[in-house]
């Protein structure tokens, strides 16, 4: 059995996923009764994406009596979770620790569950009682940095993540998460230049996880992206369905999530955050965008915008106006109008110091290759207000720029505005949105829980020597 099980993750670890899963399906034949077998082949399923089948391999060891089942009810919660079944990922991640009452895993993942809902003394109090059990495990500390704010440089959270990063064992990705959270609460304080060196430690040792930033090739990207969704390909494209879709797009830190939530407050809309369907699309076949467009026939083409629809059928509401959150979609534009030609785009925006800087303070994704970089920003900002403009010559009337710096001066107006583009009646609940129940995944999620102030307008000053060339480059 234990050679078999090192096969497969041999197998896996060279890229052959499919003999891999041969092997792990020969095993569970053979010994149907193995837990230990069904546990691990529910991980790699997981790893494939393929979360239902994970999720049932998971129950079947739970149900052969598999040793220390709270790690497989702790991969069942992270599952669920994924799959958006919220009470139940919470209900699994509860029955871990009742297993075990100081199973690290568990208790983290439903302090991020409790920090998703907004649930923010849960999430606190479940972080804190990470650290008393384990002082080394030091992203708790990160999200309690993240999620309070802090006045003074004594504090002993600022005091905690120092001495966090004096210790030399802490891995690469979480030292670097470290810096983001000690600059995030230097800056809380007032002490910019000391917060602006850490933002410059923690982007610089991004660089080792962030894909390579090629100026030149984005710039052959946009325009070939121009070239392709011309007028006359849009209206020679078989539109696929007339439903009013909505999705909200712009720049990384405009104030999307913002939005999404303004909206999801209305009684007849869904918010369905960062839908992740045509990321993975668009690059299933294994080439960039838009050449992974190139080669869909009729019958692809109109593949691409079924499976969509069946995605917002099978998992939000009947009748619910859905909201897709995608802000780097505005590279898709086109291809979603041509796909469903009642489509409607709300651009997010803001000051484009601001946003900029904004980018450069967050620990984003390892593909966003231009966030550690300032430079590069403006640069990417740049090709944004490129392809937006094109967008706009193509179907101005369906893209509704909704601006955060007009939104938090007066919210009124910026709200009647946008429910009017999307024909929704007036409800004076989306004034109060921080109130919601809702899940919101993202890195702004503490951000949208709390009142709107108008601190956050011209934040760049703070940085001004810093921000100079930045400023020049977006002029230019």
């Amino acid at each position: 059995m234990q050679d078999e099980l090192q096969s497969a993750a041999q197998l896996e670890q060279l890229g052959k996923r499919a003999d891999a899963e041969l092997c792990y399906r020969r095993l569970i034949a053979d010994q149907p009764q193995l837990a230990v077998a069904r546990f691990n082949f529910a991980c790699f399923l997981r790893r494939g994406g393929q979360l239902e089948e994970a999720l049932a391999e998971h129950q079947k060891a739970i149900d052969l009596g598999i040793d220390h089942p709270e790690e497989v009810l702790s991969n069942m919660g992270v599952i669920l979770s994924e799959l958006r079944r919220d009470e139940s990922a919470r209900a699994h991640l509860e029955r871990a620790l009742a297993v075990d009452p100081a199973y690290i895993p568990a208790m983290y993942n439903l302090a991020l569950l409790h920090e998703e809902f907004g649930e923010l003394p849960m999430a606190l109090q479940l972080f804190e009682k990470i650290l008393e059990l384990n002082p080394g495990y030091h992203n708790a500390l990160v999200h309690i940095a993240q999620a309070r704010s802090v006045s003074d440089p004594a504090d002993p959270v600022i005091r905690k993540l120092r001495r966090a990063l004096r210790r030399s064992h802490v891995d690469a990705l979480t030292r670097e998460s470290l810096h983001f959270a000690l600059a995030k609460t230097l800056d809380d304080c007032g002490r910019y230049d000391e917060a602006f060196a850490q933002y410059q430690i923690g982007n610089r040792a991004s660089a080792n996880r962030l894909w390579p930033y090629d100026r030149s090739a984005e710039e052959d990207r946009v325009a070939e992206i121009i070239d392709t969704f011309s007028p006359e390909w849009i209206a020679g494209r078989q539109p696929v369905s007339d439903r009013p879709l909505v999705f909200i797009t712009g720049m990384f830190r405009s104030g999307s999530t913002l939005f999404e939530q303004v909206l999801a407050a209305h009684p007849q809309v869904s918010a369905g955050g960062e839908i992740d369907y045509f990321g993975r699309a668009l690059t299933g076949s294994g080439k960039p965008f838009p050449a992974s467009i190139a080669e869909l026939d009729d019958t692809g083409f109109r593949n691409l915008g079924t499976g969509y629809i069946d995605y917002l059928d099978r998992s939000f509401p009947a009748g619910a106006l859905v909201t897709n959150k995608r802000p780097d979609a505005f590279a898709w534009l086109g291809l979603i109008k041509a796909l469903f030609p009642n489509a409607r785009f709300v651009n997010t925006a803001r000051n484009a110091l601001d946003t900029c800087l904004s980018i450069y303070f967050q620990q984003l994704d390892g593909q966003i290759a231009y966030a550690n970089d300032l430079a590069n920003i403006a640069h990417h900002y740049g090709l944004y207000r490129r392809l937006m403009e094109h967008w706009r010559q193509l179907f101005g009337v369906s893209i509704f720029d909704a601006v955060y710096d007009d939104y938090v001066a007066d919210r009124r107006p910026e709200t009647e505005a946008l429910l009017g583009f999307l024909d929704l009646p007036w409800h004076e609940g989306c004034l109060e949105f921080q109130r919601l129940p809702n899940r919101v995944r993202t890195a702004s999620v503490w951000q949208v829980r709390a009142p709107v102030y108008r601190k956050s307008l011209g934040r760049w000053r703070n940085y001004e020597a810093w921000m100079e060339p930045v400023r020049q480059q977006l002029a230019d």
